[in-house]
């Protein structure tokens, strides 16, 4: 293919007119749905939701890398989990949400003693509620409590609370904003003394609808830790893709590549299965 002809295909991909206005929270609304579920957290906790409600089935498998090869600390460790998550809409405007993660792995290298465990848990559940502002903008209010199953926990428990907002606004036939606030408060439980921590997020992403089947997305998490001591947790851009794959179903990857922040994780790389029926 010469140079000006895929100059010519990818114009025509890109600026191609589409009928209609974004609409944002419709079943015809296409791939362009998100936020996508990501970050290193157990389940879904810190993790700004879609605005929307609906009912459906996602499974997420991910995988996460930190290699930190100073010497003598050298450091690294290798993570994989899946997490399932179903939401249910109990109005046109309220959804409840269930999320935990079913199997998890984790190798560890800290200065040649390695070690490494599977284990399943914890799990969340949380409560929706969207306003919608005309076909193109809508947004909701959530809460979300961590629930304290977790079998790789032996002398201890991790609970917690989070609040949080979520907003998408079309721009546009193809362009869909993303966004989102999340104050999530992970407590944990060791030896009769509670550790709380206040640690709120913040979202931002844009999706561009290429086709009616795929879409694109590109955009930013920062997590910063609060309390009980100020700092960055992390800074992480990240870019995804998602895919119609039949009527109902749906699949989609994201990578998050964290550039900044206490947690020195380098890679995170998730790839989603959903049902939506």
């Amino acid at each position: 293919m010469s140079a000006r002809a895929a100059v010519t295909v990818a114009a025509l991909l890109f600026f191609a007119p589409a009928a209609g206005v974004a609409a944002v929270c419709t079943k015809n609304d296409g791939p362009a749905t998100g936020p996508l579920m990501g970050g290193a957290g157990p389940a879904d906790f810190g993790a700004v939701p879609e605005p929307c409600g609906a009912t459906d089935l996602a499974l997420r498998l991910r995988g996460a890398l930190l290699i930190a090869p100073t010497m003598p600390d050298y450091y690294g460790s290798i993570f994989a989990g899946a997490t399932l998550r179903g939401r249910y809409q109990l109005g046109e405007r309220t959804t409840l949400s269930l999320a935990a993660d079913v199997f998890d792995y984790r190798y560890v290298n800290n200065g040649g003693l390695a070690s490494h465990g599977a284990s399943a848990g914890p799990a969340t559940i949380g409560f929706h509620q969207a306003f919608l502002f005309g076909a193109e903008t809508a947004a909701s209010l959530y809460a979300r409590a961590l629930v304290p199953l977790d079998t790789a926990r032996q002398n201890g428990i991790e609970t917690g609370l989070e609040l949080g907002a979520a907003a998408r606004a079309g721009v546009g036939a193809r362009w869909v904003l993303d966004g989102g606030l999340a104050l999530a408060a992970p407590l944990d439980v060791v030896g009769g003394q509670a550790h709380l921590r206040l640690e709120p997020a913040a979202l931002a992403e844009a999706w561009l609808r290429v086709r009616p089947w795929v879409a694109l997305c590109a955009g930013v998490n920062v997590r910063v830790i609060a309390a009980p001591s100020f700092d960055l947790g992390t800074l992480a851009p990240r870019a995804g893709a998602r895919f119609a794959v039949r009527r109902r179903w749906w699949t989609a990857v994201l990578v998050e590549l964290p550039v900044a922040g206490v947690d020195r994780t380098d890679l995170i790389a998730g790839l989603h299965l959903g049902y939506t029926p």
